[in-house]
């Protein structure tokens, strides 16, 4: 089984920041310090800015911002084809931006799988929230989970399976990257 992480494609396809103000916590810090329990952004949905592509063209045509990792964005086209998966998995959470034509959403994983980093082959630093782990060695016959994982000791990583590449690719979804495949052992 091949495994890969969660990202979206900046060089062909824009994505999103967050615009938050002074003094009130980042969705990644929340994120990251939630550790992959599920929260709520309460009343106010996140507020979001759209971000140039590397080619400098500004648009909403794509179906996933992974920009605020391990906070994603997904159209809600990618939510319908893909929500299947994406439920049961983690939150989906509101979200503001200023496309007039195109809806999206928040989503943060809360399925932390156990016992599926290999410490002794990865490069990691570790931090009070968990580990920032540099280079990813999973131990494949660990992982349980056929589409989207996250691993208990990563603080910021989201790893998807060919299962779930393929069902991105048959719905026709753009801007997901499957270039960064994970070593396993």
């Amino acid at each position: 089984m091949k495994i890969y992480k969660l990202k979206s494609n900046i060089t062909d396809f824009c994505s999103f920041i967050e615009d938050y103000p002074d003094g009130q916590e980042s969705v990644i810090s929340r994120s990251v310090r939630c550790r992959w329990q599920p929260f709520s952004t309460g009343n106010r949905p996140v507020k979001l800015e759209l971000r140039r592509n590397d080619l400098g063209r500004k648009n909403h045509q794509f179906d996933i911002s992974g920009a605020l990792s391990p906070f994603f964005v997904f159209s809600e086209r990618a939510v319908k084809e893909l929500g299947d998966i994406l439920t049961p998995r983690g939150v989906i959470l509101p979200v503001a931006t200023e496309s007039k034509k195109k809806r999206f959403f928040g989503y943060y994983p809360t399925n932390a799988l156990k016992s599926c980093f290999n410490e002794i082959d990865s490069n990691y630093q570790e931090y009070p929230n968990g580990l920032m782990i540099e280079i990813n060695i999973l131990i494949l016959d660990n992982i349980t989970d056929d589409y989207l994982f996250s691993i208990e000791e990563n603080i910021s990583d989201v790893f998807v399976t060919e299962k779930f590449k393929k069902r991105v690719e048959d719905s026709g979804l753009l801007g997901f990257d499957f270039f960064s495949e994970v070593q396993t052992s």
